[in-house]
């Protein structure tokens, strides 16, 4: 029997935001959801402009190889995302997530760039379809850190692949194989981003009908805080004796900014409904879309031709000063940042930050006190230095350093043997003396080696200065302490 979707699409300015800039489109044959960026920078223009690219191409993404024609028409979303840019350089750092989601009849294709997402429900099972294009994703990638970390990175928000209107782009495409009672969700990571995937599938597993689950998920991320605009579609997968033909006038469903739902929060209740989607009509006939409706916001016009290189020039200019000021202030940020790792075997203080983004190091060498290797600490301590101990300041490290130092020359006391006078003696009078220490040996006992072994310290005769007579031979002690600095340590 085939299969259909339906589907119900929301936006909600959020509790923070003063303006909506997302968009959300749900049609029978395309699901999509755009988070615009950029602020005074009209990201919710971005954002429009990319749902309206995708719904002038939904027909006729069918009728081709889908994966191919989504991939093409979110390229011609970012040329048009280039042209607005190009008509106003005031918008330029504006920019989009796209997530969308096309159902031909008998495959459902994703195309997908940023960190807004696709969700599949099979059986109360969730799975993330979409994969986010953030710096802690690719992080969490190459096992740096967690998830639960990545949650409450100071960096979580940093996007690494949107349509800001700059040259090709790559969006994932997938192909996803779909059954009869799955359950979809695009959202943008207004949802996602406080309300868990735990969350999120209990809520579409346990409310059958589309509209309460969509405005519980709503209700959910406004009870979290709602720091960003929330968008979301929810669709089923459902068996239909005919499929929807051309035929079939269906209702489609178009939000956030790109229906002009974009109020200031202040102007609208605490507890309104979350959103007002605007109900487009589609007909058997493809009719040109209403202009007020797409020119609803309108972009600047074109400049005359004459001064085209004009601007132009100015374009390039402003692209470079803001690409400086982006790089200073990111890079303001990252010399203000202080953690204690180890160079060449000692305790040092690294300014910037641990990781790494592909070849290029974010941290460099600060300072290294000195006298305090890293084998001379506790075991504990020393794991801590290897994967690195975050600071506030500067002054913050200083004093990791002198906490390790401590416990560096506590655990070289702790080690350190009694020296015990021999019984008797160890020659054979009438033997040739072997030469000794001028302050003899000492052998520890068993005990006392495996304790030095467990503090990861190795055999040493601890009363033969270094330089002079005598080898760490078998049973004697030795330790990282003879470059350990206890000055001042008492």
């Amino acid at each position: 029997m085939p299969l259909t979707l339906h589907y119900v699409a929301r936006s909600d300015v959020g509790l923070i935001r003063e303006g909506n800039e997302d968009s959300g489109y749900a049609g029978p044959y395309l699901l999509v959801v755009a988070d615009g960026m950029g602020g005074h920078a009209a990201g919710e223009v971005a954002s429009q402009a990319a749902i309206e690219e995708l719904v002038q191409a939904e027909q006729d993404l069918r009728h081709e190889d889908p994966l191919e024609a989504l991939g093409s028409a979110i390229q011609a979303a970012n040329n048009r995302i280039r042209s607005l840019i190009a008509d106003d350089p005031s918008r330029e750092g504006m920019g989009t997530t796209v997530t969308a989601l096309l159902w031909t009849g008998s495959t459902l294709c994703m195309g997908h760039i940023g960190d807004s997402r696709a969700y599949l429900l099979r059986e109360g099972v969730i799975r993330q379809l979409s994969h986010d294009h953030t710096f802690v994703q690719s992080l969490v990638d190459e096992g740096r850190i967690t998830l639960e970390e990545a949650g409450v990175h100071p960096a979580r928000s940093l996007i690494l692949k949107a349509l800001q209107g700059q040259g090709p782009v790559e969006p994932d495409l997938l192909a996803v194989d779909i059954h009869p009672g799955d359950r979809l969700l695009v959202c943008s990571d207004g949802l996602s981003g406080v309300v868990s995937d735990d969350t999120l599938a209990e809520t579409l597993s346990s409310i059958d009908g589309l509209d309460d689950a969509a405005d519980e998920l709503i209700r959910l991320a406004l009870a979290a805080g709602a720091p960003d605009n929330v968008t979301l579609i929810v669709a089923d997968v459902v068996e239909s004796a005919t499929p929807p033909s051309g035929d079939d006038t269906v209702e489609a469903f178009l939000v956030g900014a790109a229906a002009g739902d974009h109020p200031p929060a202040k102007e609208r209740p605490h507890r309104r409904r979350p959103t007002a989607a605007l109900r487009v009509l589609l007909g058997g006939e493809e009719k040109p879309p209403d202009p007020e409706d797409l020119e609803a916001l309108r972009y600047a016009p074109r400049p005359p031709r004459r001064y085209r290189w004009v601007r132009r020039i100015a374009l390039l200019v402003v692209l470079a000063l803001v690409a400086w000021g982006a790089l200073s202030l990111a890079n303001g940020w990252i010399r203000s940042q202080y953690y204690v790792g180890h160079s060449a075997g000692e305790v040092a203080i690294f300014q910037g930050l641990s990781q790494e983004v592909g070849p290029i190091r974010l941290s460099e060498l600060y300072d290294v006190p000195g006298g305090l290797p890293v084998d001379s600490l506790p075991t504990l301590y020393k794991n801590q230095v290897e994967s690195t101990i975050a600071a506030d300041d500067v002054g913050d490290a200083e004093e990791i350093v002198a906490t390790l130092r401590r416990q560096a020359c506590r655990a070289a006391e702790g080690n350190r043997p009694d020296p015990a006078p021999a019984d008797e003696p160890t020659t054979d009078p009438t033997a040739d003396p072997e030469p000794t220490s001028p302050r003899g040996t000492v052998e520890p006992t068993a005990a006392a080696t495996d304790a030095a072994s467990a503090r990861g310290t190795r055999p040493r005769t601890d009363e033969t200065p270094a330089g002079e007579p005598g080898s760490a031979g078998a049973g004697e002690w030795v330790s990282s302490a003879a470059t350990l600095d206890c000055t001042g340590e008492g």
